[in-house]
């Protein structure tokens, strides 16, 4: 860690900031490449999450807040001409194929409920 939060100095820097956020990159893997999604209207490039995102606070603009989630887990990826901060979200297990379609996860009905 370049500089620990514990740190007073850190501390005291955040807080002058407005806003403070903190990259945490995965460990290094071999398949850094881009990954091909095919859809009906054609083929885009998706690359992998390189780290996580975690906003320790973000500007307030107005008084009724600035907005934006802190508890959400969030992924950064960069490239040569950009850099995108985007939800994080585990794909579905292996052997899961009710989850992989979307079932089971909708709204409950009269007979799951019980009282």
């Amino acid at each position: 860690m370049l500089y620990p939060r514990s740190s007073g100095l850190t501390r005291w820097m955040e807080l002058l900031s407005d806003g403070v956020m903190e990259l945490s990159p995965f460990a290094h893997s071999l398949d850094t490449g881009p990954t091909t999604t095919t859809s009906g209207s054609g083929t885009t490039q998706e690359e992998k999450p390189q780290g996580m995102v975690k906003l320790h606070r973000l500007p307030v603009f107005s008084e009724k807040g600035g907005g934006g989630a802190l508890g959400d887990d969030l992924v950064f990826t960069v490239s040569r001409k950009k850099f995108v901060i985007k939800p994080f979200n585990l794909p579905p297990v292996e052997g899961d194929t009710e989850a992989q379609r979307g079932e089971g996860e909708g709204k409950p009905t009269a007979v799951d409920i019980e009282f």
